[in-house]
């Protein structure tokens, strides 16, 4: 069996499947269920004899208009804090731009400013009631002396902020609230080198605590549907989060559509809010805790809430987990996650290295018996069973195993794919500079020259390595570093150099093992 056509085959077709998992098929367009704005019927007044008051809020209602590119920017509030600036708007009181200081250059998350982040009673005109370096209130009056309260009150660290809806009675009659809707989307922003690949990134996420399992379960929504008591709602992307968590407010269902901005399908969440009744005088207050910011898996993990379930390590997310945290450690030590990098990708090899001695000589084995072998199959075409045994009888004559040089590379496997979601979906990579021209691991090398040396090792240790099997098979063998190269070419340079430098060691390892088994 031929090892290396093998792992040829095999983590070409990983590299496909990780790759191509992230693009996913555009789904038919569902939308939330929509409704005009309903109106309650009046309560009867004390006594039964004089009607209540009634105001009614959308449902589900459909997003409010973008505003005129002059409007928004003049009447916007905005509030700077260390890592993000924040720009709110009357228009549904919502926010409407937050941009966040990445390490390579600010990153602008909202996506379109219809109907703004957290954006809810649309129908409203709110205007500004106060604002403070981390917090911004908003009000409006609604029908029948019903006034609608919205406050945020932000942290500027990378933590969790608060969002107050407050909805005050101010009749000596009862008053309906109709049902509402909070908004969150459409679609989230991301940093300059995954915007083109940013739309196939989308998603509307919320987890969900099952029975028998130690972590939340994370779900993707497709479309509105009940979601029972979920934990956190919200959408995502590779490298940031913008999401809702339950608390202890009331929360089943999830309303989820896609509307097309700039030709591309973008997940919208609602949390749907029912009606209530305010006793006179009466002030309801929902608390709503939010986070909008990067997907770093060791901040997500001291915020709680299972936010950190949004970091997805893929099949084998526990090696995954382990690499990360390895990745941290080293560069702890080096201060640098390319030479971090390095130090993970030599231990690894140097862990591996009886697996891959193990491995080859099976592989020189096998091609020294191979002119018996083919001399078995050629005298006992007729007899199948004969020649299983004289095969058998060969391997064992020569103290070998056709899956010798299989089984070991098959360990690997769960390796490479937990260090390719890893380097693929790590926060701390991004912006992270290594040396020279790569300044940023996260990014594709810009000059190429990584993925090219890495073909080119790759091809000479193949010209190296003891080659059994048909002619198709070594054809297609010459042409597996020329595939690798072409496919690592726009992967990010901190995975490219893993492999790299598993190319480089696996080179010298095969001039090595040659040398001794000859």
């Amino acid at each position: 069996m031929q090892k290396n056509l093998i792992l040829a085959i095999v983590l070409s077709s990983a590299v496909y499947i990780l790759w191509y998992s992230f693009i996913e098929k555009p789904q038919a367009v569902q939308q939330a269920p929509a409704s005009s704005a309903q109106l309650q019927s009046p309560l009867p007044a004390a006594g039964g004899t004089a009607p209540a008051s009634s105001y009614a809020a959308s449902a589900a209602a459909p997003a409010a208009s973008i505003p005129a590119s002059s409007d928004w920017p003049r009447n916007s509030v905005k509030l700077d804090l260390p890592k993000a600036s924040y720009s709110f708007h009357p228009s549904g009181a919502s926010i409407k731009s937050v941009v966040y200081q990445g390490p390579v250059a600010p990153v602008e998350l909202v996506i379109n400013a219809a109907p703004g982040f957290l954006s809810s009673f649309d129908n409203l005109s709110f205007t500004l009631k106060s604002k403070t370096a981390d917090s911004v209130t908003f009000s409006a009056r609604a029908a029948e002396g019903v006034t609608i309260t919205k406050k945020f009150t932000l942290n500027g660290d990378d933590k969790i902020n608060l969002l107050e809806i407050i909805a005050a009675n101010s009749n000596s009659a009862p008053a309906v609230l109709g049902a509402w809707d909070l908004k969150l989307g459409p679609g989230l922003g991301t940093v300059k080198s995954e915007e083109k690949e940013n739309p196939d990134l989308w998603n509307a996420k919320y987890t969900v605590r099952e029975e028998g399992k130690k972590f939340p379960t994370v779900k993707t929504l497709k479309e509105s549907q009940k979601a029972g008591s979920w934990i956190w709602a919200g959408v995502d992307n590779r490298y940031f989060l913008a999401a809702v968590l339950g608390g202890d407010m009331k929360r089943d269902e999830l309303n989820f559509s896609k509307p097309e901005i700039n030709g591309k399908k973008t997940p919208l969440l609602s949390m749907p809010f029912e009606a209530v009744m305010l006793a006179p005088k009466e002030i309801r207050v929902w608390r709503v805790e939010f986070y909008i910011g990067p997907k770093d898996y060791k901040l997500l993990q001291a915020l709680g809430s299972g936010l950190d379930r949004s970091v997805d390590f893929g099949f084998f997310s526990p090696l995954a987990k382990l690499a990360d945290s390895a990745l941290g450690y080293f560069y702890g030590l080096t201060g640098n996650y390319g030479f971090a990098i390095v130090i993970l990708s030599v231990i690894l090899q140097i862990l591996m290295f009886p697996l891959s001695w193990k491995s080859f000589k099976a592989m020189a084995v096998m091609k020294k018996i191979q002119p018996e072998m083919q001399a078995i199959q050629a005298r006992y075409k007729d007899d199948p069973k004969r020649m299983n045994s004289e095969v058998m009888e060969l391997y064992k004559r020569h103290g070998t195993n056709p899956l010798g040089g299989c089984l070991p590379m098959l360990i690997q496997i769960p390796i490479f794919f937990s260090l390719f979601t890893a380097l693929r979906n790590s926060w701390p990579l991004h912006g992270a500079p290594f040396i020279f021209w790569i300044k940023d691991l996260s990014a594709k090398d810009p000059y190429y020259v990584l993925p090219l040396v890495m073909g080119a090792i790759m091809f000479l240790q193949q010209l190296l390595t003891p080659q059994t099997g048909d002619k198709a098979q070594a054809a297609m063998m010459k042409w597996m570093p020329v595939i690798f190269t072409f496919m690592f070419l726009s992967f990010p340079s901190g995975l490219v150099m893993y492999w790299l430098i598993n190319s480089i060691w696996g080179f010298a390892q095969t001039m090595i093992l040659q040398k001794k088994m000859a």
